[in-house]
């Protein structure tokens, strides 16, 4: 059995922290024993799991003084834990967590995992931040996948890093997607009611464009529809105002965040108009639910649903034009959009959990 090191500063809500913890959790079902670094300890409990506290206040890490910190000491405090454990395997998630234990990789030529589930260069590119925040960035970032295995989350991510990086290529590069966990039973006919429950899950930030959305509900009778928008971020403020601004208060609702099961049963179409994706576990989760998913035209989309549900997000006319064909025959329309994801569920119906456990300790 092996001994692992990970490392990711303090639990969060979220599709990241979720397949990092199942990840360990994981690794502890197969007999494995897990070491990890954070400033709070995970949501785990196993005689296995060994928590090692980064030295700092628990409510002060979302902070430059904190991070600099960090990065300087959490190395040093990786290589003592790796030496007196006698650790064997690394695994992280993030480029980030992959850089600061690089020292256990290339000193002491521990095998170590990285997995990726968005490209931060992409998302810097769309928050439109300065180029030399980029440029620096593109260094750690190829610092970070020297000489490791690694494992993107979708293809687009996987080829976006192998063209960034000519010179400091990882040892290994390849594909381990989410998975859902379980089929719908049946896609048997539902009955829809006027208004349609509209939903949009995510964090509230401009990669996901919910202000698209806000656009799109603006020409659409709320007796037809409303959308309940789920999840918290940086952008709320912004698109609550919007949505006041509009007038539109009676039609588009602000959920917070909720755990999935709140919202599935609560909607009858996800709408994902998304900038860029890393992985979109949301679209994954309706699927396994029996929600039909409409989404933007973008690579990591394509990459999960049928062409058919796609629309550009360029534009709010092409979704308004869709949306109301769907209104008009609510019945037939979702049928045919359920229909078609049905075998793209089925491609990601796989054991997850073992298939990450070998990656790791291969």
């Amino acid at each position: 059995m092996a001994d692992i090191l990970t490392c990711y500063y303090r639990p969060k809500p979220g599709g990241f922290c979720k397949r990092l913890f199942r990840a360990v959790n994981a690794l502890l079902a197969d007999g494995h024993t897990v070491h990890y670094l954070a400033v709070v300890p995970f949501p785990i409990k196993h005689p296995n799991c060994h928590f090692h506290r980064f030295p700092w206040p628990e409510k002060k890490t979302e902070n430059l003084v904190f991070w600099g910190f960090f990065h300087i000491t959490a190395p040093l405090m990786l290589f003592f834990i790796a030496c007196k454990y006698k650790i064997n395997r690394a695994f992280c998630f993030g480029h980030t967590y992959s850089l600061l234990m690089q020292p256990l990789h290339l000193i002491k030529d521990i095998p170590q995992t990285l997995f990726l589930r968005a490209d931060t260069i992409k998302n810097h590119e769309i928050k439109d931040r300065h180029k030399c925040l980029i440029a620096l960035e593109k260094l750690f970032e190829g610092l970070a996948v020297f000489d490791v295995c690694l494992y993107g989350v979708s293809h687009s991510l996987t080829k976006n890093i192998f063209q960034r990086h000519k010179l400091l290529k990882p040892k290994y590069i390849g594909i381990l997607p989410n998975d859902i966990k379980n089929l719908p039973e049946s896609y048997s006919r539902k009955k829809y009611t006027l208004p349609l429950k509209f939903g949009a899950a995510g964090i509230l930030e401009k990669r996901k464009n919910q202000k698209l959305l806000i656009e799109v509900m603006e020409k659409i009778r709320k007796d037809h529809a409303q959308l309940f928008i789920y999840g918290i971020g940086p952008q709320e403020e912004e698109l609550r105002k919007l949505v006041q601004d509009k007038q539109l208060t009676e039609q588009i609702h602000f959920m917070g965040w909720a755990v999935p099961e709140q919202i599935w049963k609560n909607i009858d179409l996800l709408m994902m108009p998304s900038l860029h994706e890393g992985a979109p576990n949301a679209a994954l989760e309706a699927l396994s639910q029996g929600i039909p998913v409409i989404a933007s035209s973008i690579p990591e989309h394509l990459e999960i649903l049928p062409q058919d549900s796609l629309i550009s997000n360029k534009s709010p006319y092409e979704w308004i034009d869709r949306l109301q064909k769907i209104i008009d025959n609510p019945d037939t329309e979702l049928l045919k959009i359920l229909s078609a994801q049905k075998p793209c569920a089925e491609k990601f119906f796989f054991n997850w959990d073992k298939k990450i456990t070998n990656l790791i300790v291969m």
